[in-house]
C-alpha cells in the first residue's frame, strides 16, 4: 500500500516557498527524515517524512509554493514493510560474511560526467550571458561555470562536484532550456572490483557510480541554493564559513556573522572579497509579482545605464561620502554672462554657467589640492592637470565625458566644447577614454529645477559638486534686504581625504570665485 508524504500543520503561513528538496527518486527514508526545506520572509523549517518507505515518486520542485496538506512525494510500502527489508538485510549481510575467500581491487578510471541546466523557475527566455570556464580548467563544488540571464534576472550555474572540464557544450548569448547539456566534466571515481571464490560460476561484479544530473548535485549539501545566492552576492565563498544548521551546513545567519566578523579587518584579501561585484548583483525574490496588482510592462535596462550602475553601487558602498549644501551669490556673474555680445557682429554671445563653474573649481583646487586628487591604497595621486567632468543626461543614460585643461581655455571655448561632448554623447560617438582622467565633476541640474541633492563621487575622483536650479531670493545685506541671484550647490568628498573643514573651506572659495567683480576676471 503506498503512502503520501503531506506538508504537515506548519502554523500560520500559506504558500511558503520550497528552496530545498532533499530527497530523490527511488531514495529509501525513515520516518523523520528531513524531506524538503521551506523558506518564510521570518524562517526556514525542515518538513519530515510521515512514514517509511522508498520514494516512489517527487510531486514537487524547488521554487514551488505549498501549504498545508500540499503532496510532496509518494512512497512503496509502509513502516511495516521498511522493518521487513531491514531484516532481509541483516540475513543477507550474515550470508555475506559467510562467504570465503573475498578479494577486493580497486582501480582507478577516468569518468565523463555531464553537468545539465537544473530545473529553475524562469520567465521569457533564458540565455547564456558569460561562460566563466574554458576547457582543461579545474572546477570544484560551487564553482559558477556559467551565467544565466532571463526577462527578470540573472542567476550563476555552479558546478557541484570536482574535475576538469572535458568539453564546454553551450555558448554565449545562446538561447537553452531546462535539462539542456551544459559541459562534460572528467573525474576520477574509484572502482570496486568484488571477485568470489566460490564452487559456483560468478561474473566480476562491478559496482560504478551513477552519474546521472540528479546524484550531481545531491552531493552539494553546504548551503540551500537561496544561501548559496546570498553568499554570491556578498562575494563570501560558503567553505570559508562554520555552519550552524544541521550536519554542518550554512544558514543565511552564519553569512551574516562572517560578515560582521570580518568587514573591519585591515587584510586587503579579506575586505575585497566583501565587496558586492557588479556582475554578481541579483534581484531578491519578491512575495507577489508586479503583475498581480495590474498590468507591467518589462524591459530590460538600457546598455549605458547596465555599465554605470554597478559603477555607481561599487562608489556608493566603498566611499565615505560626506555632502556640504551651500548657496553661493552668482548675481553679478548672471548678469555679466547674460549682457556678452561679440564687438564685431554685436551677436549675443551665450556662455553656459557651467563654463564660470569649471574656472572657480580650477581656482579653487589650486588652493586645496586634496580636491584634485585620487587614492591609490595608502597613496595619494595628486594631479598636476585640470580636467573637469560634466554630467551628460542623454536618451541613453548619464554619461559623464571629461572636459581638457580647463585651465588653457578661455570661458567661450569651454562653453563650446560643453555643447560638442554633450552632442558626442547623445549620438554615442565619443571616445571610451574621454570618460576617464578627470579631476573632479559637475552635476548640474539647473536646467531642470530643484536645489540640493547629494551627488555620488565618479571614483575615482574624490569630489563631485552638483548645482540646482538659481533663484532670486531676498537676502539681508549690511542692514537691509536686497534681490540677489543664488545658486544652490551640493559638494560631496571623500571623506577618507577630505575633511569638513577643508570643503567649507572649498564653498568660500567658490562664493568669491563667482561673486562679486570677479566673473569679468574670468573672462580675461
Amino acid at each position: 500500500m503506498a503512502q503520501d508524504i503531506l506538508v504537515p500543520n506548519i502554523g500560520d503561513f500559506k504558500n511558503v516557498e520550497i528552496i530545498e528538496v532533499l530527497i530523490k527518486e527511488g531514495q529509501e527514508v525513515a520516518k523523520g527524515d528531513a524531506v524538503i526545506t521551506l523558506e518564510s520572509d521570518k524562517s526556514s523549517v525542515e518538513v519530515p517524512s510521515s512514514f517509511s518507505g522508498k520514494i516512489k515518486k517527487i510531486h514537487i520542485k524547488i521554487g514551488d509554493k505549498v501549504s498545508e496538506g500540499s503532496l510532496i512525494a509518494s512512497l512503496e510500502g509502509s513502516e511495516i514493510q521498511a522493518e521487513t527489508k531491514q531484516e532481509d538485510k541483516k540475513i543477507t549481510e550474515n550470508q555475506k560474511i559467510s562467504k570465503k575467500n573475498e578479494v577486493v581491487q580497486l582501480n582507478q578510471t577516468i569518468e565523463l560526467k555531464t553537468l545539465t541546466i537544473p530545473n529553475i523557475n524562469f520567465s521569457g527566455k533564458l540565455i547564456v550571458t558569460n561562460i566563466l570556464v574554458k576547457t582543461g580548467d579545474k572546477v570544484v563544488p560551487e564553482q559558477p561555470v556559467i551565467t544565466l540571464e532571463d526577462n527578470a534576472s540573472s542567476i550563476d550555474i555552479p558546478s557541484p562536484i570536482t574535475g576538469i572540464i572535458d568539453k564546454i557544450l553551450v555558448q554565449p548569448n545562446q538561447e537553452v532550456s531546462v535539462d539542456q547539456e551544459i559541459c562534460k566534466i572528467q573525474t576520477e571515481q574509484k572502482i570496486s572490483k568484488i571477485i568470489k571464490e566460490t564452487n559456483t560460476k560468478q561474473e566480476p561484479m562491478i559496482t560504478v557510480p551513477q552519474s546521472n544530473n540528479e546524484d550531481l548535485y545531491s552531493n552539494v549539501t553546504g548551503a540551500s541554493p537561496k544561501v548559496m545566492k546570498f553568499a554570491r552576492e556578498l562575494g563570501v565563498t560558503i567553505d570559508q564559513i562554520n555552519g550552524t544548521g544541521r550536519k554542518g551546513r550554512v544558514l543565511e545567519q552564519d553569512i551574516k556573522r562572517y560578515v560582521s566578523e570580518n568587514i573591519n579587518k585591515p587584510q586587503a584579501s579579506a575586505s575585497s572579497s566583501l565587496v558586492t561585484q557588479p556582475e554578481q548583483q541579483k534581484s531578491e525574490a519578491l512575495p507577489f509579482q508586479h503583475n498581480e496588482f495590474g498590468d507591467v510592462d518589462i524591459q530590460n535596462i538600457p546598455r549605458i545605464k547596465k555599465l554605470s550602475g554597478p559603477h555607481l553601487v561599487k562608489a556608493w558602498t566603498t566611499i565615505p561620502h560626506v555632502t556640504q549644501h551651500d548657496e553661493l551669490d552668482v548675481t553679478e556673474m548672471e548678469g555679466f554672462r547674460k549682457s556678452l555680445v561679440d564687438l564685431n557682429t554685436r551677436e549675443k554671445i551665450s556662455i553656459t554657467p557651467l563654463a564660470f563653474m569649471m574656472k572657480a573649481l580650477v581656482n579653487a583646487m589650486r588652493k586645496y589640492p586634496n580636491f584634485n586628487s585620487s587614492l591609490d591604497g595608502e597613496k595619494v595621486i595628486f594631479k598636476k592637470y585640470f580636467h573637469v567632468g560634466i554630467a551628460v543626461d542623454t536618451p541613453h543614460g548619464l554619461m559623464v565625458p571629461k572636459i581638457r585643461n580647463v585651465d588653457k581655455k578661455s570661458l567661450q571655448e569651454l562653453s563650446e566644447e560643453v555643447r560638442k561632448v554633450s552632442k558626442l554623447c547623445k549620438e554615442l560617438k565619443i571616445d571610451k577614454k574621454e570618460f576617464f582622467g578627470g579631476s573632479m565633476t559637475i552635476s548640474s541640474l539647473g536646467g531642470i529645477g530643484g536645489s540640493f541633492f547629494t551627488p555620488i563621487i565618479n571614483a575615482p575622483e574624490v569630489a563631485i559638486i552638483g548645482i540646482g536650479k538659481s533663484e532670486m531670493k531676498q537676502i539681508f545685506i549690511e542692514g537691509k534686504f536686497e534681490p540677489r541671484m543664488m545658486m544652490p550647490i551640493s559638494l560631496s568628498y571623500d571623506h577618507r581625504i577630505i575633511d569638513g573643514a577643508e570643503a567649507a573651506k572649498f564653498c568660500q572659495d567658490l562664493k568669491v570665485s563667482l561673486g562679486r567683480n570677479f566673473a569679468m576676471k574670468l573672462a580675461v
